[in-house]
This record gives structure tokens, C-alpha cells and sequence, in this order.
């Protein structure tokens, strides 16, 4: 007995010398639930980062708000909603809402949340929610002022919580966030903001394209297709966000184009539908990605269609460029040239 207290002595004084007893202490009163919390966090930023900084470059949304968002209201996608209906923030049903839905107890039992089929979807009409006008006086604020945004939409009534700005403060700070949406200027886009209330008429807007881009665009007119739908720029060429219920045929015939044409700018050929959420571009796409995109990493549940859509590129290129056999689904971590 002596010898075994002997031991212990000489095992506490090692470690108390080498500072090993204050880590094991602070490692053990660190609950295993946090430690998982962090790291779901940092794999949730991860994962939707290049989205929220895609959205702050076309509508002007700080990117940082945006995954703060996403992190709160969906717990890093761990949520039910988050998992049973890909919603991301907590979005509930409104009057003018056409999609699916899920039922869900929160301020009040069973109410009506928006239902996505994936994630994307979710993050795209979260920017197009923040278009109506209550959210408008957000955009005069710079998008680094994410305090300055995490007030006013609670001010506008985004939340019930009364917490809800600390929250987002906290997660932002806690996670570096700010750091993405200094890293990314909305004004150092080539891309126009996207502003509440703007009127898109495509022959108004002054961009440094090429000649033949802008009098194609010139002869499309001010027509009610931008008031009516999410746009934006990808590699020199301009895309809608397809809203619910549409299809090929019905925007073919808003676009005032045959429907065949619009599938064959769009490598649609093959007879594919739209979803929600997914890009159409006007124009025929470039060949390759442009340079910041000269490389990517395949992630779970991307398609050679879906990347060339993500990037501008006809999606022909990923099989030449990377000598794999047309139409070989693409496997996850695949690492892919773009140009």
C-alpha cells in the first residue's frame, strides 16, 4: 500500500511540474457535447462557405449573417427541419409559398415550415426571402457591419427570439465569420449587387462584356422575367434562378427562345427537368470555368451537370479536360480540371 502511494505522489508532482494536470483538467470539464458542437460548426462553414460568399457577391447578403443563419437556425444541419425538410433557416410558409412543406412545433404546435429538396435550395430562397421589402433598409448597411445586420433583422422581425442578434454576434465572432465577408467585398465584384426593390431591365445594365453579349441582351428588352426571379453573373454570362412549378417550356416561353435552344445552352438535351433553385444561363456558356475555378473537388451529390451549371462551362469539358468516358458518374473527392 505504501508503494502504491508512493506512486501516486511521484505520478501527481510529474504532472503538476509539466503542466499536464491543468490540460487533463480542462480536457475533462470540457463537455464531449461541446467539443462535437465545434466540430459540426466548422464542417457546416465548410461546407456552405463558397454559397454564402456567392450570395453576398450577387445580392449583397454579408456572408458571414448568412452562415451565422444557417448554423443557428439549422443547429450546424443537425436540426429536424434542417435534416426531415433541407430547411436551413427556419423559414415558415407564406401565403405566396407554392412548394412542398413540413409540419413542426415552434412558437405555436404544428405550424408550416418550407420543405426543399436539397440544401441549396434552402440557402437560395433564404437570399431570395431577404428580398421583400421589410429586409430593404438592411442594404444600406455595408455588408461588414454584421452587427449592423444582426439587429435589423431582428428589428424586421425575422425572429421571435429576443436574443436572436447576440446569438448570431456570438457565433459569428466564436468562428471568425467576419473574416469571410471581409475576404469578399461585394463591391469588388464584376457581378451587380443584387438590391431589394431594383428593376432588372437586362438592357440597362452597364457591364464591361464583350460587344456581341450586350446587343443580344439589348434586344430582350425590360421585361417582368428579372422582377420575378433571382439573377446573377457566372463567368461573363448571366443566369435566373428557377423559382417553383417552372420548367424549360415555361421559361423558353418568357425568354421569348425556342425551348429546344434554351436546353442546348444549358446541356439539357438529354431531356433532364429543372429544380427549384437550380441556374439557367441566357446565353451559350464558355468552354472552361473561369481561372478562380480552375480546379474543384467533387462533393457529395454533385453531378457533371450540376458543376458545369455551378461554374459556366460547357459540361462537356469535364470529360475531355479530365479523360474520363462521357456520361461516368463522378465520384466524391474526385479532384476535376475545369480549364
Amino acid at each position: 500500500m505504501q508503494i502504491f502511494l508512493y506512486l501516486c505522489a511521484l505520478i501527481w508532482n510529474f504532472m503538476r511540474k509539466n503542466g499536464l494536470f491543468l490540460l487533463l483538467t480542462v480536457l475533462l470539464s470540457t463537455p464531449i457535447e461541446a467539443q462535437t458542437l465545434q466540430q459540426s460548426y466548422l464542417d457546416y462553414i465548410a461546407r456552405f462557405r463558397a454559397t454564402a460568399i456567392e450570395h453576398q457577391t450577387t445580392h449583397g447578403i454579408p456572408a458571414s449573417i448568412t452562415l451565422a443563419q444557417g448554423l443557428l437556425e439549422s443547429a450546424a444541419g443537425q436540426s429536424e427541419l434542417a435534416r426531415n425538410a433541407n430547411n436551413h433557416f427556419g423559414i415558415k410558409c407564406t401565403s405566396d409559398w407554392q412548394g412542398d412543406t413540413y409540419r413542426y412545433d415552434d412558437d405555436r404546435r404544428d405550424e408550416c415550415f418550407r420543405k426543399y429538396n436539397h440544401a441549396d435550395s434552402s440557402y437560395a430562397d433564404h437570399a431570395r426571402f431577404l428580398m421583400r421589402p421589410r429586409y430593404k433598409e438592411l442594404f444600406n448597411l455595408p455588408v461588414t457591419d454584421y452587427k449592423g445586420w444582426a439587429y435589423g433583422l431582428s428589428q424586421c422581425g425575422y425572429a421571435t427570439d429576443p436574443n436572436y442578434p447576440e446569438k448570431l454576434i456570438k457565433i459569428i465572432e466564436d468562428y471568425g465569420l467576419a473574416q469571410t465577408t471581409s475576404d469578399q467585398p461585394a463591391q469588388q465584384s464584376t457581378a451587380p449587387v443584387v438590391k431589394p426593390d431594383t428593376v432588372y431591365a437586362i438592357d440597362t445594365v452597364e457591364l464591361a462584356e464583350e460587344q456581341t453579349f450586350r446587343e443580344a441582351s439589348s434586344k430582350m428588352g425590360t421585361v417582368s422575367l428579372y422582377h420575378e426571379h433571382r439573377t446573377g453573373y457566372q463567368n461573363g454570362n448571366r443566369y435566373i434562378v428557377v423559382n417553383d412549378g417552372e420548367s424549360f417550356q415555361t421559361l423558353s416561353y418568357l425568354l421569348t427562345m425556342s425551348e429546344k435552344r434554351l436546353r442546348k445552352i444549358n446541356d439539357a438535351t438529354d431531356g433532364r427537368e429543372l429544380q427549384p433553385g437550380d441556374r439557367v444561363y441566357l446565353y451559350p456558356k464558355p468552354r472552361r470555368a473561369d481561372k478562380k475555378h480552375a480546379r474543384y473537388y467533387v462533393r457529395t451529390g454533385d453531378t457533371a451537370w450540376s458543376i458545369s451549371q455551378k461554374f459556366c462551362f460547357k459540361m462537356k469539358t469535364i470529360y475531355d479536360l479530365n479523360d474520363i468516358p462521357y456520361g461516368t458518374p463522378l465520384t466524391t473527392r474526385q479532384e476535376l480540371r475545369l480549364r
